[in-house]
C-alpha cells in the first residue's frame, strides 16, 4: 500500500494544480520544513477544490513554539481514499508532500500520518497557520484544514537577566536563588515557583504579579520532554532587582533520550547590553538526572553579588 500510494499521490498533486514543478527546489529557503518529505515550490493553496478526501484530525502537542524549533512531531489521520497530504505554512515559499502510513485501527478506512518538522530561526514571531490538505490517487485535493500555532519572540530585556541555554532537546531547568531578606527564608525562582514575589502571609491575599513587581521565569522549555525548540530559559527582572547574593543552578530534569546536554549560563544588566560576569558552561549526563528535582536542586553554575 505504501509504495503505490506515494507514486499515485505525486501524480495526483501534479493534476491538482496546487503547486509548481514537483521536482525542483530543496526546501532550504522555506521557513517550515519537513524531514524526509518531498518539497513543492510555491505557497500551499487553500482554495476550495474537492469535498474529499478529508483531514480528520491533526495533533501538534504544543502550539507555542520558538524560532529554530526542530524535531517537531506532527501527526493525525485522514479519511478514506487518502494517499498523501500537502502540508505547508500559510504564506511560505513552498510546501511538502507527506504520504499516509497505516490504516487507523480505530476507524477502518481512515489512515494515519506522522512527520518530523522544523521551523527556520528566521520565522517571524506571532500567530501562524499550518495548512493540511489530503490528496487521493485519482488527483483529488480535499478541503484545507488550518492548525494555528504561536511563534514566540526571543528577545529578552530587563534590568537584570539570568539566562540558561543548551544544545540538545533535553529538559533542563534554571533555578535562581534570590538574596535573603534577613528572615532566614529561601526565595528561589524556578519552574514550580516562576515568580520572585514572596509567598503571602497566613490570612492575607496573595499579591498579583504583573511581571514588573518582581523577577520571573519566562518559560519552562521542553517541559516533560514536550519539545518547543527554544532550549533556553531566563529569569528576568524588568525594572529593578534586589541587591545581594544570587545563586544560579542548572537542574537536569530529563535528557529526553539525548546522550548529553551542553549548557551555558549568562548574566546581563541593562537589557542584555552589559554582562555581569563571564559565561559559565557545563555538561549534563544521565547521572545528573538521577538526583532529586526541586527547590535548591541542580548543579551550581554561578554565584554573584548584584
Amino acid at each position: 500500500m505504501r509504495s503505490p500510494a506515494v507514486a499515485m499521490a505525486l501524480t495526483g498533486i501534479a493534476l491538482g494544480g496546487c503547486s509548481k514543478s514537483a521536482d525542483s527546489g530543496t526546501g532550504r529557503e522555506a521557513l517550515f520544513r519537513i524531514q524526509g518529505a518531498q518539497y513543492i515550490p510555491g505557497a500551499i493553496d487553500t482554495t476550495p477544490r474537492d469535498d474529499q478526501p478529508t483531514v480528520v484530525n491533526v495533533a501538534t502537542l504544543n502550539n507555542d513554539l520558538f524560532p529554530g524549533v526542530t524535531n517537531k512531531n506532527i501527526s493525525g489521520t485522514v479519511g478514506p481514499n487518502s494517499t498523501a497530504l500537502l502540508i505547508g505554512m500559510q504564506g511560505d515559499v513552498g510546501h511538502w508532500v507527506v504520504p499516509v502510513q497505516d490504516m487507523d485501527p480505530s476507524y477502518p478506512g481512515d489512515y494515519t500520518f506522522s512527520c518530523s518538522a522544523s521551523f527556520s530561526p528566521l520565522t517571524p514571531a506571532g500567530d501562524l497557520f499550518l495548512v493540511f490538505r489530503a490528496t487521493s490517487r485519482d488527483g483529488k485535493v480535499g478541503p484545507a484544514t488550518l492548525q494555528p500555532l504561536i511563534m514566540a519572540a526571543t528577545q529578552v530585556q530587563g534590568a537584570l537577566v539570568i539566562s540558561l541555554d543548551w544544545d540538545t532537546e533535553a529538559d533542563l531547568d534554571l533555578h535562581v536563588q534570590l538574596p535573603s531578606d534577613g528572615d532566614g527564608g529561601t526565595n528561589e525562582i524556578w519552574s514550580r515557583k516562576p515568580s520572585g514575589l514572596p509567598p503571602p502571609s497566613p490570612g492575607t491575599t496573595p499579591t498579583v504579579d504583573d511581571g514588573m513587581q518582581a523577577g520571573y521565569l519566562d518559560y519552562d522549555s521542553n517541559s516533560m520532554c514536550v519539545l518547543d525548540g527554544r532550549r533556553a530559559e531566563n529569569v528576568i527582572f524588568p525594572t529593578t532587582a534586589p541587591h545581594g547574593r544570587y545563586i544560579v543552578r542548572v537542574d537536569t530534569f530529563s535528557l529526553c533520550a539525548e546522550t548529553t546536554a551542553r549548557w551555558r549560563v549568562r548574566v546581563f544588566m541593562n537589557n542584555g547590553v552589559d554582562p555581569v560576569l563571564p559565561p559559565v558552561t557545563g555538561q549534563s549526563t544521565d547521572i545528573d538526572t538521577r538526583f532529586p528535582h526541586g527547590q535548591g536542586q541542580g548543579a551550581q553554575a554561578q554565584v554573584f553579588d548584584y
